[in-house]
């Protein structure tokens, strides 16, 4: 998908799809940071987009780790389920069920969530999500998410400790990354 692509959804549904261009490489690569990706069995993604994120994890995760990728926009379903292997199972749903996608697939182990969600999503949605995410973090799951506010992120996040991990200024727009564990 091109970036000229990536910008005209932006401006269609910028709260789907928060920024104009896709997350580079160099954040992709920073997400995954400090991480065993190596000792993982199962990974969620909400969001993958154009799978930046997912191409980093496709070469860094085990040959038997699954990666479930919800993503809600139809657009970007096909490249995904064109792009990886057996090990990725790609969703159109929204993120907001989480939990009934995991208890349809029988996993009740996480290693694993990175999100590239915007935090301003509608109220119900964010909720519902936020809800599950606090479920998978009390049972051990490490989450790994990114923001180009983090000022306004953080009041959207109230409920979890975030740990900053890094700032990408190579980045358009510059990104912070943070992890809740």
């Amino acid at each position: 998908m091109s970036n000229k692509t990536f910008f005209r959804m932006f401006i269609k549904q910028p709260k789907v799809n928060a920024s104009i261009t896709p997350s580079s490489k160099r954040a992709a690569r920073k997400m995954v940071k400090g991480l065993n990706l190596g000792q993982m069995k199962y990974v969620v993604e909400l969001g993958p987009g154009t799978g930046v994120f997912t191409d980093v994890l496709s070469s860094g995760l085990p040959s038997d780790c699954k990666v479930l990728l919800v993503e809600l926009e139809a657009s970007f379903i096909k490249n995904l389920e064109n792009k990886y292997d057996h090990r990725f199972e790609v969703v159109q749903s929204s993120a907001c069920k989480l939990e009934k996608l995991l208890i349809e697939r029988g996993i009740n182990n996480v290693d694993l969530v990175i999100s590239s969600l915007p935090f301003n999503m509608p109220e119900d949605v964010k909720n519902k999500l936020q809800d599950t995410l606090i479920d998978l973090i009390d049972n051990g799951t490490c989450i790994r998410l990114f923001t180009y506010f983090p000022w306004l992120m953080k009041r959207h996040y109230k409920k979890f400790n975030l740990e900053k991990e890094a700032f990408v200024a190579w980045n358009f727009p510059p990104m912070w990354i943070y992890t809740v564990n």
